[in-house]
């Protein structure tokens, strides 16, 4: 009787392992391994972003790039830009500018955590997107939960055309 549980056990095992590498490679699951939002298994979903939204984005959908050295592009297995997961902070008409405090305001309200840094925590020198900038119909401003998150506040803004929601599955 216990030859015949493992069996089973061992069959749910690479049945439940088939489907989520199958939905990894198709793209609509990602593991996510970062600090910038919880971590975790999170799911791609239709729809456009809105503010508060999650969204996975690739690098090349921010607007000021080229002042990144090459080890910023975090790359797959497959050789490709690795896309992050942020949070939808600013939608079109939006306001964001840097406070007194250092904090980014949206719309005159400070991001937590928000204050762009001089450099990252390997000690390369990090740029500060230039503020303030008013977002047209076609951006999002895109933000981490961690104050060394790397989002809208060096990148600039985003085309929300390239940006996918994504919903929290079973995050840590």
């Amino acid at each position: 009787m216990r030859k015949k549980n493992q069996k089973k056990y061992a069959l749910l095992i690479i049945f439940v392992g088939s489907v989520i590498s199958a939905l990894m490679c198709s793209e609509y699951l990602i593991l996510n391994t970062t600090a910038s939002v919880s971590r975790g298994l999170w799911l791609k979903v239709d729809g456009l972003p809105q503010k508060g939204d999650f969204v996975q984005v690739p690098i090349e959908a921010f607007c000021s790039i080229e002042w990144m050295p090459p080890e910023y592009f975090r790359k797959n297995i497959w050789d490709k830009n690795k896309p992050f997961l942020k949070k939808v902070a600013g939608v079109s008409g939006d306001l964001i500018e840097q406070g007194s405090n250092g904090l980014i305001m949206i719309n005159g309200v400070p991001f937590p955590n928000s204050a762009p840094l001089s450099h990252d925590r390997g000690g390369r020198f990090l740029r500060a997107f230039p503020l303030p900038v008013t977002l047209k119909n076609d951006e999002l401003w895109l933000m981490s939960d961690s104050p060394f998150g790397f989002d809208s506040r060096y990148l600039g803004t985003a085309q929300i055309l390239q940006c996918h929601k994504a919903v929290p599955l079973l995050t840590f």
